[in-house]
């Protein structure tokens, strides 16, 4: 087996930590390996490092690139490795310029290949904290697991963690000129993802060596804690991937294996909210590019997914809303619009909002439901939102929704107003449905009576009275007329009234 080495460190700026990941490849017991270090478009003394090692060893190769391209290596880097090296074999490994690997690294994970003749090898890291050199945990497996044939569906679990990332690896050649990687290009956070998912799909046996071998120092403002607006269609892009993984390598995504799919990606958009709520941005652009990730395909069907984790969705959930409904930008307008169409999708209907009215919260429900049609959706909780009201008392939620104007002005206690809407309506003939009527109407004999409008409270008894007769109420009908003989003997509405009665 050929025995050859082929390392990739890529370089932006890193002047400070670079030494730590050449001086752990020099520091390699197996030796037989080729290092080529690319200073990315850095503006500080990155060049000056490299070019220093490459003169200390000949195992060095630096090159430069003019702007910072994160995507480098797949552009430019594998094809001339692929079409200039390793005919024969060869393996290639990856390492950030902030990273280091343990000495035996290399021999250890060739050691492993050869032994279970693997066309990809893993093995665990150690977390760092960088700033303060602290170790905060280990990833790694108990025992060496071999992932051949229906294995890759069996034990997707256990290896997909070492999936994620593209160091910490060995692959073969032969593995990775079988591999399409132009895909790859099109995300920013989440390409070395990609890149081990691809090598993973194209290999036929896959290993993990129960052993940490790598060090990952991680950074406050590393790019995995800046906000980019890249990053949100990263997501769901990586769990299509994934899936595309298991249906290409296994034929379909087995339950088990889509439950897990779905922890993961709760927990990515968790730590993407995170990151978006943290960043620099108007609330606003937050509430637009929170609506990007809740308009997702994947984030509905998390949503609706009952597969675990529950607990977890519904904190995740409770925080992003109890957020957005903290923002004055989502009491009116576009910004109400974008909260009820992500409150919809988490299925949360809020009934009391800090510092809101009565009517605002209404309205908001009344968005949300707009958006989730399906029976009972909120009912409860519109009927709640207006319960303060006398007026509107017994109104079940689908005559509020549909009178949402005339509810919000009796909220907002615009009695007068409301009144006038439910005349306009009567005089524009609005299509009304049969269920309605009645209940339309005692509204408006109510705020009448209220309001103590004789004529209108009159205009509404009378109509209430034909509706009495038309549905063959007729002893509700004359018991309404009987109060209005001495009243209004004479007026000629209630005198056709009482023609009809007797027709």
């Amino acid at each position: 087996m050929e025995k050859c080495v082929f390392v990739y460190i890529q370089a932006y700026n890193a002047e400070k930590v670079l030494h730590r990941s050449i001086e752990s490849i020099l520091s390699q017991t197996h030796d037989d390996f080729i290092c080529w270090i690319c200073n990315n478009g850095s503006n500080d003394k990155t060049m000056e490092i490299i070019e220093r090692y490459a003169l200390y060893d000949r195992r060095i190769i630096p090159f430069s690139n003019e702007r910072n391209d994160i995507h480098f290596l797949i552009k430019r880097f594998l094809p001339l490795l692929l079409n200039n090296y390793g005919n024969d074999g060869g393996w290639f490994c990856n390492l950030d310029a902030d990273d280091e690997y343990a000495p035996d690294f290399f021999k250890k994970i060739l050691v492993f290949i050869e032994e279970h003749n693997l066309e990809v090898a893993a093995c665990g890291h150690d977390f760092i904290d960088a700033p303060t050199n602290r170790f905060l945990g280990t990833r790694k497996l108990e025992q060496n697991l071999i992932v051949e044939g229906d294995g890759f569906n069996e034990h997707f679990p256990l290896y997909h963690q070492f999936m994620r990332t593209v160091w910490g690896k060995m692959y073969s050649l032969s593995v990775l000129r079988r591999c399409n990687f132009e895909n790859k290009k099109s995300i920013i956070y989440g390409s070395d993802t990609l890149f081990a998912v691809e090598a993973f799909r194209n290999a036929s046996r896959v290993g993990v060596l129960a052993e940490s071998l790598h060090k990952y120092y991680m950074y406050p403002k590393s790019v995995s804690q800046q906000f980019d607006d890249k990053r949100i269609a990263s997501d769901p892009i990586l769990f299509d991937n994934a899936c595309d993984f298991l249906l290409s390598k296994c034929g379909a995504v087995s339950h088990e294996n889509l439950n897990f799919l779905f922890h993961v990606y709760l927990n990515a958009i968790q730590d993407t909210m995170k990151v978006l709520l943290n960043a620099q941005l108007s609330v606003t652009d937050k509430l637009y590019r929170l609506q990007d990730i809740f308009q997702s395909q994947q984030t509905q069907k998390l949503a609706q997914w009952t597969g675990g984790a529950e607990e977890q969705k519904k904190m995740l959930f409770g925080q992003v809303a109890q957020w957005i409904l903290s923002q004055e930008e989502v009491r009116s307008g576009t910004g109400m619009e974008l909260a009820a169409e992500m409150l919809a999708t988490m299925g949360i209907y809020p009934t009391q909002i800090g510092g809101w009215q009565d009517s605002g919260v209404f309205l908001l429900l009344a968005k949300i439901k707009d958006r989730r049609m399906e029976m009972g959706i909120a009912d409860a909780q519109i009927v709640s939102s207006t319960s303060k009201s006398p007026l509107l008392a017994g109104l079940d939620a689908g005559f509020l929704i549909f009178f949402r104007d005339i509810v919000f002005s009796i909220l907002q206690q615009e009695e007068e107003k409301a009144l006038r809407q439910i005349e306009d309506k009567i005089a524009q003939g609005t299509d009304i449905p049969v269920e309605y009527i009645e209940a339309f109407l005692i509204l408006g004999l109510n705020l009448s009576a209220k309001l103590e409008y004789t004529d209108d409270y009159i205009y509404f008894k009378k109509l209430q009275i034909s509706l009495l007769i038309d549905l063959s109420r007729t002893d509700e009908a004359r018991d309404e007329l009987a109060d209005w003989d001495e009243i209004l003997p004479n007026d000629t509405d209630f005198i056709e009234l009482r023609k009809r009665l007797t027709q």
